[in-house]
């Protein structure tokens, strides 16, 4: 038997071996070999418990398999059950919790007495090596966290970010989620779910979850990190619901069940959830929550690390809000600035139609009234009188469209009949411009997830630029097609292109060459281009032009066969039957039937 100085001999040997080593497995897996040969042991294990799953993994060594699970299970749980004399265990305690069991075994013989104690006394100092390396990992992770939510991120960006890292940290596997409170904290408004134990998306997002009354002033006091535990249900009855802390009021509880959503259809239930209330200056902004799918799986250790960045993430949380909304008022105002200019324009446009209009009528009554009027003159006559009068239609359509379309609910939208409408506003004014259109835009094409509203103000957006920048004429080609599960929508445009020192600007807010506006044209885009999951792309050089590529996704169950074009750019004069296509400033027709 060791003396008691070798024993302290060996642990400083120990230790000096496992300090270099970073990684938890090979610091198991070096400290149960050390120890192993310390007792004489012919093999020997590390059994570690997954603290969220409770997945056990054996790191062997020697001889080191066939041990008794529910033995192991009992250390695991911190009894002392009866062991085999040629065999001895000791529990890894981190955190209060057992992470692992060291588990040695001789085949002759069996260990003398004390070994036991001794290991237990060795298995502290591996519990410590342990702990540091769990600790230096959970910096890493605070850190990084940290770091990503203080960059510029909108705040979907910033929700995902802070689940992504919370991921990370708690290891969960069943899901996150952050909540928003609303109406002070009558209801909490789902915003962010990540899931962990499948991969897909939550369909839950935006689900307003009403606060019963008597959890609201709980919720808005609460300053602690809580968790509880849920039961399995016994046969004949759902399992009580155990707390994470003993002094937990039943309130906490309660906001829990609250949060509890899972157990349906295929969707596994949540055994333990963890929840932090958000709070900036004493305001609740909103609930953290964090979900596994095994009771007792987050604990004190779980809430000790969210404790540490809840505080930052409200923060941010609150700045990128207020952030949002200045920029929602800018935005705001940039949209009416940009309607002023386009009624201006229209005015002007329909001023015009009206102006050929009464002349031609005057004169036609006279004639009439007179005796002298030529049939083949007044049929002239009239043919320019409706080709004005369908100018005035066409614009007033398309602007009717769009303003219903703005309160229009978000559902999907068909790009050609997007593109007509916007067109339809602008068309007159490109003809005034002398910009000839080419259209290539099959009938076809699959549907794109958002409101029609949204992507008519889109385009309006880029259409209008791609004219503001030929005033003295040119070519503007707009194409679409599929690529991929994308819509690729391309307009081009033969402008005089854009500087490459103007072209790293020109997605920063506030940036603009016009004289008037508030450069927020193409930030507007992005918006509406981030609420749909699409992408902008800017190609342009001086001298030959500007393109700009948009990729937009495909609505749900949309065929993704490459359609046939809707037609080929016409030389002049009107478009085929059917087609989209217009040339000389012409606005595009539908064939008969549309």
């Amino acid at each position: 038997m060791d003396s008691s100085k070798n024993q302290d001999r060996f642990q400083i040997e120990l230790g000096v071996l496992l300090e270099p080593i970073e990684e938890a497995a090979k610091l198991y897996k070096v400290a149960v070999s050390q120890i192993g040969h310390h007792f004489g042991a012919d093999g020997g294990a590390v059994i570690l418990r997954n603290p969220v799953s409770g997945a056990l993994q054996t790191l062997g060594w020697g001889n080191g398999g066939g041990w008794d699970e529910g033995t192991v299970s009992a250390f695991l749980d911190l009894q002392r059950p009866a062991l085999q004399p040629n065999e001895i265990m000791a529990p890894i305690v981190i955190d209060g919790r057992a992470a692992g069991v060291v588990a040695l075994r001789r085949r002759k013989g069996p260990f003398e007495p004390g070994a036991g104690r001794r290991l237990t006394r060795l298995c502290r100092k591996v519990a410590h090596e342990a702990a540091l390396r769990e600790e230096r990992r959970v910096n890493r992770v605070i850190d990084q966290i940290k770091d990503k939510t203080v960059r510029e991120l909108r705040p979907k960006d910033l929700f995902y970010q802070v689940l992504h890292g919370l991921r990370t940290l708690t290891r969960y596997d069943h899901s996150s989620a952050l909540l928003i409170a609303e109406e002070d904290a009558a209801r909490l408004v789902l915003h962010a779910e990540q899931i962990a134990w499948d991969k897909r998306k939550s369909d839950r997002i935006g689900r307003k979850i009403k606060v019963p009354q008597e959890l609201r002033a709980h919720l808005r006091r609460s300053a602690s990190i809580r968790w509880v535990s849920f039961a399995k249900a016994k046969k004949g009855g759902r399992g009580p619901a155990a707390s994470g802390r003993e002094d937990a009021p039943n309130e906490t509880e309660a906001v829990a069940r609250l949060l509890k959503w899972g157990g349906r259809g295929d969707e596994p239930s949540e055994g333990a959830i963890l929840w932090a209330p958000l709070h900036h200056e004493g305001d609740l902004l909103g609930v953290l929550k964090i979900a596994a799918r095994r009771p007792g799986a987050l604990g004190a250790a779980e809430a000790g690390w969210v404790e540490r960045v809840v505080r930052h993430v409200a923060s941010v949380i609150h700045n990128a809000r207020r952030a949002l909304s200045m920029e929602e008022r800018i935005i705001e105002a940039e949209k009416k600035h940009a309607m002023a200019d386009l009624a201006r324009a229209i005015s002007h446009d329909v001023k015009n139609a009206i102006g050929a209009i009464l002349p031609l009528a005057q004169q036609a009554r006279e004639e009439l009234q007179t005796g002298s009027a030529k049939p083949d003159v007044l049929i002239q006559d009239l043919a320019q009188i409706e080709q004005s009068a369908q100018v005035c239609q066409r614009i007033f359509d398309g602007m009717l469209q769009l303003a219903r379309s703005e309160t229009r609910p978000s559902g999907s939208a068909a790009l050609p009949k997007v593109l007509d409408s916007t067109i339809a506003i602008i068309g007159t004014r490109m003809k005034r411009s002398g910009v000839a259109l080419e259209m290539k835009v099959p009938d076809d094409l699959p549907e794109v997830p958002a409101g029609r509203g949204s992507l008519e103000q889109l385009f309006l957006n880029l259409l209008t630029n791609a004219i503001d920048s030929m005033p003295a004429g040119g070519r503007l080609k707009v194409a679409a097609r599929v690529a991929g599960n994308r819509l690729e929508v391309r307009i081009a445009d033969t402008g005089p292109g854009i500087p490459a020192d103007q072209l790293k600007r020109i997605h920063e807010p506030f940036y603009t060459t016009k004289t008037e506006g508030f450069g927020l044209g193409l930030a507007i885009c992005r918006s509406i281009l981030w609420e749909i999951d699409g992408e902008m792309t800017i190609d342009s050089q001086p001298g030959r032009g500007t393109t700009v590529t948009v990729l937009l996704p495909l609505a749900p169950a949309q065929a993704l066969a490459r359609p046939a074009e809707r037609g080929a750019p016409a030389a002049g004069g009107a478009p085929p039957a059917g087609g989209a296509t217009s040339a000389g400033g012409a606005e595009p027709s539908r064939g008969a039937g549309e």
